[in-house]
């Protein structure tokens, strides 16, 4: 079992990067400020064809009930109300809330909120390995969520969420508070732990600040998939989490930027990364991400989006402790689109990821033969047939990752991934998959006989709904 920081480290952490972060965050905008220049024109001129929807007058006076906004304020950056057919497209990327992040709510229950999911799943893969042998593995497993919410004050709330996860291997009730994930995937069978457990300050029109133990992700909103390159915590049934600082500000246009600070303990990190990136020192205690993202719908996307994951000192460059220790980056872009332009009935849903690291370990620390760095370039592109049937939908999904991409939860580094998933969604709360995927290595590792392949394939059930 991994060992547990006293709860006090994190606050001490961070207070010691904090003039690091001032000059980090500088970087990241001017870096930003330097490649988007002709979005931001593009996006202005959107802005003028579209007309703004009519806000009622009632609901600017109640946004700015507490007196912090006057009404011509309230008009000027309150959202509009979102129809429920946009809600349930919005919330149908993936089973149940696998495209949203902790603080993406559209509104605040008052008083004690209630809610529950429960996945469970069956899954298969036979396996050839590198050394020409064989072996099948099988499991049932499952995770159950319980998450209570508490409206504190008009723009303050409280969140606590407790996960556990049993499979067929393993179900006996282990309660555990760690501060990084044991496996590579996220905590153990039969574990159960807190995975949300933190403080939203929010003006829903206009910014968000949570602090605490959250879920973050950044995900192509591919319909039948929500897959992701850097950042998407908790995907199918893991268990895993981000520790620290989530910022957003919706801007008039559309764009909503996201700024993360993320604490990173020296045993490792709380949401997948995969080696040899390395936690262990100092200057690597806390690690960054910036992005932006407009879910504002054109006539060409859905989604568009950029972020770049930031991780000092946390490259292991020779693949061990002595070596050179680099900062490692990732940089993602990322669409999506839907012909033609409807909520409802046949539809194509069109998405798409690519990524680079600039930045990467050796091809002998990847386990590769030959001189220089492994590839850090990775991308997936996803086809989905939304609703072929009423509620029923199919998706194809492929994607090539280099062996110097360390970042995605559901991309292995040096693999191409396959995958053909279908989808019976019932409504919001219900939801059915089935899935078969084939992944193989792009390179041979050295001294072996051959490439790893995979085949595996799950029948999984999403349940999830509030009580209160």
């Amino acid at each position: 079992m991994v060992s547990e920081n006293p709860p006090s480290s994190f606050t001490l952490d961070v207070a010691e990067q904090l003039i690091k972060l001032k000059l980090t965050v500088f970087k990241i905008c001017l870096l930003l400020a330097l490649a988007l220049p002709a979005t931001a024109q593009i996006i202005e001129e959107s802005a003028t064809e579209n007309t703004e929807p009519e806000i009622a007058e009632e609901e600017a006076i109640e946004s700015d009930s507490d007196g912090s906004l006057d009404e011509e304020s309230a008009k000027e950056y309150m959202e509009p109300e979102i129809a429920e057919e946009e809600a349930i497209e919005a919330d149908s990327d993936g089973s149940l809330d696998d495209a949203m992040n902790s603080i993406d709510v559209i509104e605040v229950r008052d008083g004690v909120g209630l809610s529950a999911d429960v996945r469970i799943g069956y899954f298969e893969s036979e396996i050839d390995e590198r050394d020409a042998t064989s072996q099948t593995e099988d499991l049932i497993g499952s995770r159950w969520r319980f998450r209570t919410e508490v409206k504190m004050f008009p723009h303050l709330r409280a969140v606590g969420r407790i996960a556990g996860i049993c499979s067929n291997n393993e179900c006996s009730p282990n309660l555990v508070l760690e501060d990084s994930i044991p496996t590579t995937s996220g905590m153990s069978d039969g574990d159960i732990t807190i995975d949300e457990a933190y403080l939203h300050w929010f003006r829903l029109d206009r910014f968000d600040l949570a602090l605490g133990r959250m879920q973050t992700k950044f995900v192509a909103r591919g319909g039948v998939f929500a897959k992701s390159l850097d950042r998407n915590d908790s995907n199918n049934i893991n268990v895993n989490w981000t520790d620290g600082l989530h910022a957003t500000f919706r801007g008039k246009n559309g764009w909503v930027p996201h700024l993360i600070l993320q604490h990173n303990s020296p045993n490792g990190a709380s949401n997948v990364r995969r080696g040899p990136l390395d936690f262990d020192d100092s200057g690597a205690r806390v690690s960054y991400f910036f992005g932006t993202e407009s879910l504002k719908r054109t006539r060409l996307f859905l989604q568009r989006g950029m972020d770049i994951s930031y991780l000092p000192k946390s490259l292991l460059k020779d693949g061990s402790l002595s070596g050179r220790r680099e900062d490692y980056y990732g940089i993602v872009i990322r669409t999506a689109n839907r012909w033609p332009e409807r909520d409802e009935g046949i539809r194509l849903r069109v998405a798409a990821e690519l990524g680079y690291a600039p930045e990467t370990q050796t091809r002998a620390t990847a386990g590769l033969v030959g001189d220089g760095d492994a590839d850090g370039l990775a991308w997936n592109v996803v086809l989905s047939l939304m609703d072929f049937k009423p509620k029923h939908s199919v998706g194809v999904n492929y994607g090539r990752v280099g062996a110097g991409w360390l970042l995605s939860p559901q991309f292995r580094q040096n693999e191409s991934l396959t995958e053909i998933r279908y989808q019976w969604r019932r409504n919001r709360q219900l939801a059915f998959d089935f899935r078969i995927r084939q992944r193989k290595e792009l390179e041979q590792q050295a001294l072996t006989v051959g490439k790893q392949e995979e085949l595996d394939f799950f029948l999984r059930l999403t349940w999830g709904g509030t009580f209160k």
